[in-house]
């Protein structure tokens, strides 16, 4: 989900123009896959292991755009296929959004018989909250019901459609527009740069990624690292405990956790760490070692229900440690 304005991604200045530019409508759909490349990936990593999360949220597997995210409003329309000012711009594979017949392109009308107001245009720098406003409206509604329904234009009208999320391990996934490679967490969303995902060379590699940022929101980290102080000690066991715990993750949700391996030579040979200090990460050949003796854990475990309790959470075995 795009929580900021693209303009700096595109570099595009609004144009009064009759057509909209090819290159201005291939910006917009990129931007578009990628987010639905990482959403997708986080949900498969936050469904598959939600029976040992102890925070949980319900999930529609979608993302959501407002069209004044965009330096062209009008391009942002013709090129994403928009039919409201704020519409669904991707859904995940499978998810819930997809199994109740939610499109992309399908535009937000009203929540449970409540309309939202689109007449009132916010300024470019407003859209993003007021895109925040409807996604919490929306977390809101799922929170105190098992279903919701939504009124949407379609491409074929204006349908009601009941939808009933599923429930995941808590955390958003967010595509950061800089081609840096970067990533972070914040306790609650997982920021993945474009460079990062330009980077990943398959989606198995990506999901390391999101993986491992997702572990430091699942363990608490930032706040264990607001009570302990952010000293080297504390940050690199932190870390040392998200490539641990990110093994697990990929693992339950069907991707190689060898990957993970794979991705971090490759990062650590790219970066040799940039700015971080050897006191606060490792250097790449030992954070490969940790993973895979905790890859060698992993396969000698027991699983329950097809799936692999991680040691780190609280709802998995300590047994194996």
């Amino acid at each position: 989900m795009k929580w900021i304005a693209v303009c700096s991604a595109v570099g595009l200045a609004t144009a009064a123009i009759a057509a909209p530019k090819p290159d201005e409508v291939m910006a917009y759909q990129e931007l578009v896959r990628k987010d639905a490349r990482l959403a997708t990936i986080g949900y498969r990593l936050a469904l598959a292991n939600s029976p040992f999360c102890e925070k949980l949220e319900p999930s529609l597997g979608w993302v959501l755009h407002d069209e004044r995210q965009y330096p062209d409003p009008d391009t942002a329309r013709s090129a994403l296929g928009l039919r409201a000012p704020i519409s669904v711009s991707a859904v995940v594979p499978n998810g819930p959004a997809e199994r109740s017949g939610i499109k992309a392109g399908d535009g937000l009308v009203a929540l449970n018989n409540v309309y939202w107001n689109w007449d009132a245009k916010p300024a470019r720098s407003k859209s993003v909250k007021r895109l925040e406003k409807v996604n919490t409206d929306v977390r809101l509604s799922l929170v105190n019901s098992v279903a919701i329904n939504l009124i949407l234009t379609t491409e074929t009208g204006q349908k009601t459609i009941h939808v009933k999320p599923e429930l995941v391990c808590a955390s958003r996934f967010w595509v950061d527009t800089t081609s840096q490679l970067d990533a972070g967490a914040d306790g609650e969303s997982v920021r993945i740069a474009e460079g990062l995902m330009a980077f990943a060379s398959t989606d198995e590699e990506l999901a390391a990624a999101v993986a491992h940022e997702l572990s430091h929101n699942l363990l608490g980290h930032r706040n264990r690292l607001e009570k302990t102080g952010r000293n080297g000690a504390h940050i690199l066991a932190t870390e040392i405990e998200a490539d641990q715990l990110s093994v697990w993750l990929l693992a339950n949700a069907g991707y190689n956790p060898i990957a993970a391996l794979r991705f971090a030579e490759r990062f650590g040979r790219k970066t040799s760490l940039g700015i971080f200090s050897e006191s606060t990460h490792l250097r790449w050949k030992n954070r490969v070692k940790i993973m895979r003796a905790e890859i060698d854990v992993l396969n000698k475990s027991s699983k329950v229900n097809g799936l692999s309790p991680p040691p780190l959470l609280s709802g998995g075995s300590l047994a194996t440690r």
